[in-house]
């Protein structure tokens, strides 16, 4: 469903503020490599950036160009940069004071950190030599989607997640400081008899949450997950918990700081003795711990005796539950936690069947994504409301069969199988808006795509939304987070090579 948005074009840049047009004519022809916001930790819109490339060198060589604008589509600067042919733009991060770009080199098997600061000036490049095996592993973690290699700390720094060769296979975690603060690794046992992994689920001013997870063989079905907390500051453990499947098997998906510091882990609970790869859980949950893993509260709500009662009927009218994939959760001043999901259940895939039926491999289901939800918790994690928004249906095939609807959910998130964009929180006036993308059928009249936000606004959640046109033929469209109660529409045109870039406003008081 999420095609339309891809921007892999060779175009002239043109811009254009509402009525306005802005023609950098200085720009010819150029290959869009990378493009995106400039966002603080709340999502907060202070700029964009594009990155293409501009020319062929000798010598193997590529010319790049980063050109930056400020939250109103001013330009602010154009940067030059080289580089290798081989070299692929694989993450970029910006932190509120400068932007990272992760690179790979298979060829010359190296990860390279390049950096730049908000007028375009480039920091000194950090290389990380890859072995062999290690650039096979890397190919296919990215294609499981479950792997992120930049994560952003707001006027910190940065941390960059990589794989590395141990005894078995393992990983490394370091911090890139920005603010002269001290950089670090944390890196995993080098004699380690088992597939380690780990995925940061948080990245603070303070702390690092990963979920670390390890299995004895590839193919191994069972899986042990490990939360690990490290300072932020030091790269020190602070503590490690483990969710043993014969006592407590959890599967953790969010976590964050209060302003009290102490640490809320999210998820999804099991019975005991439950494999998480395979079973469906018992509900979800929020565990709340001191810096020293100390457990201050542990609160569960059943999916059968609370959630299902309280769950509103769906699209299709029926009271059927499913699954629920949490994509962010939002403190209010109120004291009020607002978690934000997408229903979706786990179906049968005709086009999979079809295509076992004649050979062919693939998976035979898929995860069909329906409305959007809002779980409203309160203070002390006592579920008070969830609400429904009725939403068109989107279908992702399963990166397995075998595996559980919650597994496969988080591995397809980072495929962009979802329909949630981003949320933005504004809170001076305590306010967040909650984006997603949504096909519309309608009947009598052409089906639609529109780009909806769910705002909440002094205590109440309302709906709005600004109808897009969908790609087709010459021409195709991208939405980007802008500053604060507005969204960016790129809409390239191929046959007339312009790419017009314009803010819309969102209905809300």
């Amino acid at each position: 469903m999420k095609n339309f948005l891809g921007l892999a074009f060779i175009c002239f840049l043109s811009v254009g503020v509402f009525a306005q047009q802005k023609s950098l004519s200085e720009i010819t022809s150029f290959k869009i490599k990378n493009s995106g916001s400039f966002m603080d930790k709340n999502k907060d819109v202070d700029g964009y950036y594009f990155y293409y490339q501009v020319d062929k060198l000798k010598k193997g060589k590529r010319e790049y160009a980063i050109k930056m604008l400020d939250n109103n589509l001013n330009e602010i600067a154009t940067k030059s940069y080289i580089d290798d042919k081989n070299t692929v733009l694989a993450n970029s991060k910006f932190n509120n004071q400068k932007l990272m770009f992760a690179m790979v080199n298979v060829k010359e098997r190296q990860y390279k950190l390049v950096s730049f600061d908000r007028q375009g000036n480039q920091g000194k490049d950090i290389v990380i030599p890859v072995s062999k095996k290690e650039m096979k592993w890397l190919s296919f973690m990215v294609k499981s989607g479950n792997f992120n290699l930049l994560f952003p700390i707001d006027n910190k720094g940065f941390l960059f997640n990589y794989i590395r060769d141990n005894k078995k296979l393992g990983y490394g975690l370091k911090y890139i400081p920005t603010d002269g603060g001290k950089a670090w690794d944390y890196n995993s046992p080098e004699e380690i008899k088992e597939i380690l992994s780990i995925n940061p689920i948080e990245v603070n001013e303070e702390v690092v949450v990963a979920l670390e997870t390890s299995k004895k063989s590839l193919m191994s079905q069972t899986l042990k997950f490990k939360i690990l907390v490290i300072d932020v500051k030091t790269g020190a453990l602070l503590f490690e918990k483990e969710y043993d499947r014969e006592e407590n098997p959890r599967l953790i998906t969010n976590a964050f700081l209060t302003d009290d510091k102490e640490l809320v882990l999210l998820g999804e609970y099991f019975k005991k003795g439950d494999n998480v790869v395979k079973a469906k859980s018992e509900g979800i949950f929020a565990e709340v711990t001191s810096l020293d893993g100390k457990t201050i509260s542990d609160n569960k709500v059943s999916w059968e005796d609370k959630i299902d009662a309280m769950m509103p009927e769906d699209s299709s009218g029926k009271k059927n539950r499913g699954y629920v994939y949490f994509h962010d959760i939002i403190r209010t001043q109120t004291g009020s936690y607002y978690c934000i999901g997408e229903r979706f259940r786990k179906t049968a895939s005709g086009m999979g069947i079809a295509a076992a039926a004649l050979g062919g491999g693939g998976s035979v289901t898929q995860l069909t994504i329906t409305d959007a939800v809002i779980f409203e918790f309160d203070n002390d994690f006592e579920l008070k409301n969830i609400t429904n928004y009725k939403k068109g249906k989107s279908r992702a095939p399963s990166l397995t069969d075998f595996g559980s609807p919650q597994l496969n959910a988080h591995a397809l998130k980072s495929y962009g199988a979802f329909d949630y964009e981003f949320t933005q929180i504004d809170t001076d006036r305590d306010r967040f808006y909650a984006t997603f993308i949504d096909y519309e059928r309608l009947k009598g009249e052409k089906n639609k795509l529109a780009f909806k936000s769910i705002m909440y606004n002094e205590g109440e959640l309302s709906e709005d939304k600004i109808y897009l046109q969908k790609s087709k033929g010459k021409i195709s469209y991208r939405v980007l987070p802008a500053k604060l109660g507005h969204v960016m529409l790129l809409e390239y045109n191929r046959k007339e090579k312009s790419l017009d870039i314009h803010l819309e406003k969102l209905n809300i008081n």
